[in-house]
């Protein structure tokens, strides 16, 4: 638990400053972040790192650099293709090298990690331009998409805190057949329902001092918590799996406490593209 702690105290002050920063900081941040987790979730899958993974590095890579166009939703749909078809080709020049499973790790391992973690770069970005405060003169504190960003994490973070201390105190119900049994059905919904209310919160701060939110933003940004409370439990759920699915406690080491970067990104990741969706709604 100590370790946790002190780790996780080193993480949230620079977590915080990427944050503000935004923009190639963030950029390159989420960027390592991805290759460490995506490097992690091959090696657990095929239990070794082989040629062919790599293709999922240099795509990684190349996604990354392709966020860096103002219209480069024009361009997703090619560049899944184009790697798409190289996987398939680079797995019949290594052949006999390689199987199926790597196959579809390298295809699993970009969509899982890189791809969704680039929606928390995406919302910091994107939610900038669509409410129009990223190209006004002002104090760059008061940017939509540096409080916007914080919906992933209030959801994600919320959800843990508030699914383990209901379940602790009022947890009756397992949920049976499911990769994490410990868990119950009240700490689930408390989780929901405990990041709903941060998010309410959440809300009301930002409405009482920033001019650019309006009355409802503490009701919207209950709703966009307790969707991402969801989400990111489905997350956990998903890692979880994976986990049990090859026979390992943690997908790395890299985090004392935690485990990996995967171990502690899980649920963000997915929580992250709903988050997306959800802000673009409402701009």
């Amino acid at each position: 638990m100590l370790k946790r702690l002190l780790t996780t105290a080193v993480i949230l002050p620079i977590l915080a400053v990427v944050l503000f920063l935004g923009g190639r900081w963030l950029l390159a941040v989420s960027l390592v972040l991805a290759l460490i987790g995506m490097y992690e979730f091959c090696t657990a899958i095929s239990k070794k790192t082989l040629p062919i993974h790599f293709v999922g590095y240099f795509f990684a890579i190349l996604y990354f650099a392709l966020l860096l166009l103002d219209n480069f939703h024009e361009n997703l749909f090619l560049f899944l293709m184009i790697f798409i078809l190289a996987t398939q080709f680079c797995w019949v020049i290594f052949f006999k090298k390689t199987t199926l499973t790597d196959f579809l790790a390298t295809l699993a391992g970009f969509l899982y990690v890189p791809f969704l973690l680039s929606f928390v770069y995406l919302v910091r970005r994107e939610v900038d331009c669509c409410w129009g405060v990223g190209h006004i003169d002002h104090n760059p504190v008061v940017e939509v998409g540096f409080h916007f960003v914080w919906m992933i994490f209030i959801s994600a973070s919320g959800s843990d805190i508030f699914a383990y201390l209901v379940g602790r105190g009022l947890g009756r119900y397992k949920l049976e057949g499911t990769p994490s049994p410990g868990k119950t059905l009240e700490g689930c919904i408390g989780g929901i329902l405990g990041a709903a209310l941060i998010g309410c919160l959440y809300g009301l701060f930002l409405y009482s001092r920033m001019w650019y939110f309006d009355f409802f933003t503490p009701v919207i940004f209950a709703f966009m918590a307790g969707i991402g409370a969801i989400a990111s439990q489905m997350g956990d759920l998903f890692a979880s799996a994976v986990k049990r699915s090859v026979g390992i406690k943690d997908f790395g080491n890299l985090l004392p406490g935690h485990g990996g970067v995967l171990d502690r990104f899980d649920s963000i990741i997915v929580a992250a593209p709903l988050i997306y969706m959800m802000m673009w709604r409402c701009c």
